[in-house]
């Protein structure tokens, strides 16, 4: 899925692979597995909320769709923005340990008061949530991380396995609960659906604190930069922005799915699989996690097959083809559009687009964010996550007043942006930001060619 990536990314192949062979489970720290388990259920909670949101809103609190569209895209800006505050509380005052568990309270209580079915309990819920997930989200991996620098120093082979594992339960636990949240909602209504995350979560705090014990002693202090440290951050983040603002645009188009992407499921394609069965239109977003999971072994294998070709691609050319891989998904959703007119396409017009951005999220989220950390010294690898969440952030805010104009009129252009129209427009946006991002990719190697990796 996902952006909620580990913040000690696997070395570049240009790196060398660590030394070592690769690691049992039983070897690791007893600590991992109560932050594995405690991860499992918190992204299976906020998952599982997230899908159903918008029709919550649309049916049940009879929000207008692009009202609706506009507060989730919001919600996901404020859910990506205040990590950075989450980590700078925990590296300054409570410790990482202490704020997970301090801010699980609220991220517990924001799923059931977004069962009372109101407006103010909605905003309410959302922002208990937001408070919750932000400052969660950025101190789980990076408390991982310490455990193993303390509790199995000098293995670097068995802490990259520990954040495949990781990464591996972010997405199973978002595709379980986005195909199961829905399903308890069409069968027994919203309030047990956000009761299930509630006990997920409640479930996923209980499982964390259990493991204080096994988890690295932390020294909570607040440090004080030199000039000569504030003059690099500033030559480091120089360095990576361009690389971050096009990126941006990548991540208006991946976070739709919520909005416009399930707004079009509901009314365009046909989601019968035989029978009486059938997928509920937010039900399609769970194929996103599946297909992380599917996909992200074989790309990788490709990218090391071309290496043994003699055919080795950097960073930033595995990023290239990730945004024509989302030229490639908005043209696909732009056609089923056209095709689908007033009636419906088949179910396979909305399974392609999310292979399709998921291969495109490989190339990008997981490449772009490993680079960006190779990029940065040691101190400021933190600084460069908060930075990259930020730019999840501000695509989601610009969402909030786009996603509105999907299937709406515009009476000044004399235009109505059916989905065909909508999505067209963004595959036609694709071309000048691919080509953008050529040209920064291309300063950015020029630039490391000659500085090198910090």
């Amino acid at each position: 899925m996902n952006r909620e990536v580990p913040t000690e990314p696997p070395l570049l192949e240009s790196q060398g692979p660590p030394p070592g062979p690769r690691s049992s489970l039983l070897a690791h720290p007893a600590g991992f597995w109560f932050i594995f388990w405690g991860e499992f259920a918190e992204r299976c909670s906020y998952f599982g909320m997230k899908t159903v949101l918008l029709l919550y809103m649309i049916d049940r609190l009879k929000f207008e769709e692009g009202t609706a569209s506009s507060v989730v895209s919001f919600f996901m800006a404020a859910s990506m923005g205040l990590p950075l505050l989450g980590g700078y509380v925990a590296d300054n005052f409570l410790g990482k340990y202490r704020t997970i568990v301090l801010f699980s309270v609220p991220y517990v209580l924001g799923h059931v008061v977004l069962g009372f079915e109101n407006v103010p309990c909605l905003f309410l819920g959302l922002t208990l949530l937001v408070v919750g997930c932000g400052m969660v989200l950025p101190n789980t991996a990076t408390l991982m991380g310490l455990t193993y620098d303390q509790k199995r120093p000098g293995q670097p082979q068995l802490l990259s396995d520990a954040f495949a594992i990781y990464y591996g339960a972010v997405n199973v636990g978002a595709a379980i609960s986005m195909f199961a949240v829905p399903y308890i909602r069409t069968r027994w209504g919203y309030q047990i659906a956000f009761l299930f995350p509630a006990v997920l979560m409640a479930m996923s705090l209980v499982a964390f604190a259990a493991g204080k014990p096994f988890y690295a002693v932390e020294e909570v202090r607040r440090k004080s930069l030199s000039p000569q440290e504030r003059r690099q951050r500033w030559t480091v983040l120089r360095r990576i922005a361009g690389l971050f603002i096009v990126i941006v645009f990548f991540w208006i188009i991946f976070d739709q799915p919520p909005t416009t992407w399930t707004l079009f499921a509901r009314d365009h394609i046909d989601l019968q699989l035989g029978g009486d069965c059938s997928l509920d239109p937010d039900q399609l977003q769970g194929l996103n996690p599946v297909f992380v999971v599917l996909l992200l072994t074989p790309i990788t294998g490709l990218w090391h097959a071309l290496a043994r070709r003699g055919i080795r691609l950097r960073p930033t050319d595995k990023m290239l083809i990730g945004f024509a891989l989302t030229a490639a998904t908005m043209a696909i959703l732009a056609v089923a559009g056209f095709l689908a007119g007033e009636g419906r396409v088949a179910l396979a017009w909305g399974i392609v687009p999310y292979i399709l951005i998921t291969s495109a999220e490989i190339c990008i989220s997981v490449v772009g964010l490993e680079l960006a950390f190779t990029a940065a010294p040691p101190s400021m690898k933190g600084l460069v996550t908060g930075c990259w969440m930020l730019t999840m952030a501000l695509a989601d805010t610009i969402n909030a007043y786009i996603t509105p104009f999907y299937d709406a009129r515009i009476d000044r252009l004399g235009l109505t942006l059916t989905p065909g129209v909508y999505f067209a427009a963004f595959a036609l946006l694709m071309v000048p930001v691919t080509a953008a991002f050529v040209i920064v990719a291309r300063r950015f190697n020029r630039a490391q060619e000659q500085i090198g990796p910090s």
